[in-house]
């Protein structure tokens, strides 16, 4: 995906600019609310590449199992031949979101798991955030409408687990 590379350079290149990759990330790229997808992600070549650590596997491997089943983008942990696109974390915040995704121009990306929140909370609800930040990282944009309520994208809780036709069709036309 040269045209992903050439944009990465490119808002790197503004952020340099400006002074502030996260202000790019979270002002700028902010998502609509009912955009489908975004112009951003952290897709390098066709996959996302990950590192980090996270007590919450389970659920990341849930994500990706999910994703990696729509079969045009390769997600896969980080080796010592590829290049991290993506890295996981927990962090313990009184902040109330339950997982967050950021991405960073001309940088790595991260995916934070609340663990204050994941602590209470279900299984389902945990694979369903996981999936939900995963599918920011392959550039889809949260829906706000209670319309999508049934589906991954959906911004806001819901115990659903499984890619519906929407989210599939908003990944298939971003890729």
């Amino acid at each position: 995906m040269v045209n992903n590379l050439f944009k990465k350079i490119l808002y790197f290149s503004l952020a340099i600019a400006i002074g502030s990759s996260y202000w790019i990330s979270q002002v700028a790229l902010g998502a609509s609310g009912e955009g489908h997808t975004t112009w951003y992600d952290s897709v390098d070549s066709g996959e996302i590449r990950y590192g980090g650590t996270t007590k919450y596997t389970t659920e990341r491997s849930h994500a990706n199992s999910l994703w990696n089943a729509m079969g045009l983008v390769y997600i896969a942990p980080d080796t010592a031949f590829t290049i991290q696109d993506l890295t996981y974390s927990d962090v313990y915040s009184t902040e109330d979101f339950s997982g967050r995704y950021n991405y960073y121009a001309g940088s790595v990306d991260t995916i934070k798991f609340n663990d204050r929140i994941f602590q209470a909370r279900s299984s389902s609800y945990k694979k369903k955030t996981a999936a939900h930040e995963l599918g920011h990282a392959l550039g889809l944009d949260d829906h706000y409408s209670s319309s999508y309520s049934g589906i991954i994208m959906y911004g806001y809780s819901s115990g659903v687990t499984s890619l519906q036709s929407h989210d599939k069709a908003d990944y298939n036309s971003k890729w």
